[in-house]
């Protein structure tokens, strides 16, 4: 193609697109609701790519090369940061072998991780895992955004102003949402809810609540711990049952029907991470106050 020709193609590519989307910061994240995050401190001055989707497992996704692509060209790379998260070490790896100069921030730092809750007739069998799923609390990720904003700010100190707003409208969001569920949770008698995967631990810590869930380290209960179960749900008059999808929700629906309970689905990894929370607040609340 003639230089000339070339050059008016250029130009022409340059008129048609905003600079914003030009100039995007091309960020990574681990899964849904850290993009939430970013997205909200960032706006149109970044470009978010999510490594677990949502509807996925981090179980038993595959890297494709549309994500591999998107781990070469990041400049930050926002990683949950729990030890336990292998897939998420196979990515940091990944993206710091690609760009030496990538900003690998870490949104776990400082945040004090928790044992994941099992039921009571699993406790033998624990293996001593901590709760990965630190999203679900609005405290850990109001302050998880100091840390995006901060990082944003360095690879883009021209979107300082920006990042300061978006910050600050998100924590008047969380703070929102915090004041919502302490009022939602701050008067009832029973606390406990069920779940099939113990994915809601923080949340049940923020607001004094108990999460009771039916498997333990990936697996569904023997027969001998699924009656025990069934027994002390009938007990407890337990009439729902959180299932994550991704997960075995066979022992959920056999408790069910045992019971006569209904089986709601309650997603960790929903991007839009504000009213999911809100929602999931508001069916946790009518599951144990019915």
């Amino acid at each position: 193609m003639c230089p000339l020709i070339l050059r008016r193609a250029v130009a022409a590519l340059v008129l048609c697109f905003p600079v914003a989307v030009l100039s995007a910061v091309p960020v990574t994240v681990s899964v849904p609701p850290q993009a939430y995050l970013v997205e909200a401190i960032g706006g149109d001055r970044v470009e978010v790519s999510i490594m677990i989707e949502p509807g996925q497992s981090p179980h038993t996704f595959s890297l494709s090369p549309r994500r591999m692509m998107a781990l070469d060209d990041a400049r930050v790379y926002f990683k949950v940061g729990h030890p336990d998260l292998a897939f998420e070490r196979r990515f940091v790896q990944h993206v710091q072998d690609a760009r030496r100069d990538v900003r690998v921030v870490d949104l776990a730092d400082g945040v004090e991780l928790m044992a994941m809750d099992d039921h009571a007739d699993h406790h033998d069998h624990s293996h001593g895992e901590t709760d990965p799923h630190l999203w679900v609390s609005p405290r850990i990720m109001r302050s998880a955004a100091e840390r995006v904003a901060d990082a944003l700010t360095e690879v883009d100190p021209d979107g300082a102003e920006h990042y300061r707003a978006g910050l600050q409208q998100f924590q008047s969001d969380v703070d929102a949402l915090d004041d919502e569920l302490q009022t939602l949770f701050g008067q009832l008698e029973r606390r406990r809810f069920v779940v099939n995967h113990p994915a809601w631990g923080y949340l049940a810590r923020d607001y004094g609540l108990e999460q009771v869930a039916i498997e333990s380290g990936g697996r569904d209960p023997s027969p001998a711990e699924l009656a025990r179960f069934i027994d002390a749900a009938k007990d407890e008059g337990i009439d729902v049952i959180f299932v994550q999808r991704g997960f075995s929700e066979r022992s959920a629906n056999t408790i069910a029907r045992e019971i006569d309970a209904v089986v709601k689905v309650a997603d960790p990894l929903a991007q839009d991470w504000l009213k999911n929370l809100r929602e999931i607040g508001a069916a946790i609340r009518e599951a144990v106050d019915s």
